[in-house]
């Protein structure tokens, strides 16, 4: 089975589903193999000066313990109140931006390094594990990990965001996928993820783009559901006695894949 560059090979228990949670400690003597079988490729070497070849490096002790602010190495040594899942995911994070394969070795060194093989590779071992985790968190290819998105919505928010316009439209959908997909997203940050979508079409309406590619019906409709449930304008006629768990999570999934369709609309019209 061919998967994403990245992503880890789904065996048959996680197809199935039938793999429980795992507890942050067991999460944590994980992340010590990782974090060991990465070390003894030499795949930290080039950042960190630590390695198979080379075991006596403290920088990267050093520069964790002012990044990270607690002494993430050895991992192994860990207390139990360091073992939190913050802590987890941010020695992950840290260990992706510090990850480079090395080429090939030619005394006294390696010959060069490819960084971006050496993340992807460490990204697919480390999504191994995040996915597993409470309800399953993922390191994305930009190094941050966030909440996994499952039941087919993972298809809406991993669309590519085809260039239109980079201020008004682009760089806030953008923006309202980081917030919907924090590691632990507050009400607040959905709502306000919502918000950016809305806003966005709002601007579309305004430079006179919305009407190319929707029915004033349609149109009217995207705009009802935001002023309805108190997401953009505080009215007294707006309802707020709502499930947001439930409503948060079709408004938001119902934005996004209205912007896919409206965008490459768009975009298809503007063709010769």
């Amino acid at each position: 089975m061919r998967t994403e560059k990245g992503s880890p090979q789904r065996y048959f228990s996680s197809r199935k589903g039938s793999r429980p949670p795992i507890s942050i400690h067991l999460a944590h003597s994980r992340l010590e193999v990782l974090y060991a079988l990465y070390r003894d490729k030499d795949y930290f070497i080039q950042k960190l000066g630590t390695g198979q070849r080379y075991k006596t490096s403290e920088e990267h002790k050093r520069l964790a313990l002012i990044t990270l602010g607690f002494n993430a190495f050895p991992v192994r040594d860990w207390s139990d109140e360091d073992i939190t899942e913050d802590h987890l995911f941010d020695v992950i994070e840290f260990l992706f931006d510090h990850v480079s394969k090395p080429g090939m070795w030619i005394d006294p060194g390696y010959d060069s390094f490819d960084e971006a093989a050496g993340k992807a590779e460490f990204r697919s071992a480390a999504n191994s594990i995040l996915a597993h985790v409470g309800d399953g968190f993922e390191l994305g290819e930009d190094g941050q990990v966030r909440a996994n998105v499952t039941g087919g919505l993972e298809l809406i928010i991993g669309a590519q965001l085809v260039p239109f316009d980079e201020a008004n439209v682009d760089s806030k959908v953008r923006l309202a996928i980081e917030k919907w997909r924090k590691r632990h997203p507050t009400f607040q940050d959905k709502k306000e993820a919502i918000r950016l979508l809305a806003d966005v079409f709002e601007w579309l309406k305004k430079a006179k783009h919305l009407e190319r590619v929707l029915m004033n019906k349609d149109e009217l409709d995207l705009f009802n559901i935001a002023n309805n449930f108190s997401i953009r304008h505080h009215q007294p006629a707006q309802k707020g006695n709502y499930d947001l768990s439930i409503w948060y999570n079709w408004m938001f999934h119902f934005y996004l894949a209205t912007y896919h369709a409206a965008i490459r609309l768009l975009l298809k019209q503007q063709k010769p």
